[in-house]
């Protein structure tokens, strides 16, 4: 009898033994998923790219002219070399497109670098900087005022526009990408840059935005080739029925002028509407521009 009360005695000493152990085993588990789910929360990598855009228009060394579009070749240089020696690589637009339909990649720290309206100028003196820093950018070029360089018997880069000649070159040197910036929408009249008039009905708005683009498209072809897939919307004046027209066109980005950062994910085509852009007056150091269209 007493050896059957010791055994019954070892058996349950041996159970509560057991659970004690088993309670512990489970406390110090718990106790270690907090720091597993902090773990894999840190190591989460950023969801989308930084792409930042900047938007310039002249370039002209005579500082007299300097203003909120216009600054001086030595700004330009400063800009592209702040660029360069901080780690960042311009890309082309159509970089973008490709990253965010998922065939294409981009650098840690991408740059995309543009210029509207189709000076002689860009060609005069931005194009030489781009070479010298190897960089590339994007040219927002207005048909109507290439047709009308075309005819200008003595260009002078202080106030001629590029003409289709001028355009091949920048083309041709590997440096340069065509963006639609309208054939004759880029004005502030009654319509206001590509936005429908007061006036304008649904149907006529879109019947002249879809064949203000659509010529351009035609004239760009005809004379160099190539047909943009970027529409640079005049002035940034965006307007709902025109994004509507440009897809149907077949266009897989547009560029507006609100600054304010880009974040583009992998495989997501939608931020590529509306690209936004940081505008580079003169009036501010290259350093106090760069902080503000660089940030995230």
């Amino acid at each position: 009898m007493n050896e059957r009360k010791s055994l019954i005695r070892m058996m349950l000493l041996l159970g509560i033994s057991a659970l004690v152990l088993g309670l512990c085993c489970l406390k110090a588990s718990r106790q270690e998923e907090p720091d597993t789910v902090r773990t894999a929360v840190i190591n989460v990598d950023k969801p989308y790219v930084n792409v930042p855009i900047i938007m310039y228009h002249s370039i002209l060394p005579d500082v007299s002219k300097k203003g909120d579009y216009v600054i001086t070749p030595s700004q330009l240089d400063s800009d592209l070399a702040y660029l360069k020696q901080n780690g960042y690589k311009a890309v082309t637009l159509d970089s973008l497109i490709e990253y965010c339909d998922g065939t294409g990649e981009l650098p840690e720290k991408p740059v995309v670098i543009t210029f509207d309206d189709g000076q002689l100028n860009n060609l005069t003196y931005a194009l030489p900087l781009l070479e010298k820093h190897d960089f590339c950018a994007a040219f927002s070029v207005v048909g109507r005022y290439t047709e009308a360089a075309c005819e200008d018997a003595a260009p002078d880069p202080s106030y001629s526009y590029l003409d289709f000649d001028d355009i091949k070159k920048l083309l041709d040197s590997g440096r340069a990408e065509l963006v639609n910036h309208s054939y004759n929408m880029h004005s502030l009249d009654e319509r206001r840059g590509a936005l429908q008039r007061a006036d304008e009905s649904y149907k006529e708005y879109r019947r002249a935005m879809l064949n203000d683009v659509s010529y351009a498209q035609r004239l760009f072809k005809r004379e160099l080739g190539i047909e943009p897939v970027v529409y640079a919307y005049p002035f940034g004046l965006v307007c709902p029925v025109a994004g509507t027209v440009l897809k149907m066109l077949g266009f897989k980005a547009s560029l507006g002028c609100e600054e304010k950062p880009n974040h583009l994910t992998r495989g997501d085509s939608s931020a590529l509407t509306e690209l936004h852009r940081y505008n580079r007056p003169a009036f501010v150091s290259t350093e106090e521009f760069m902080k503000r269209a660089l940030a995230e």
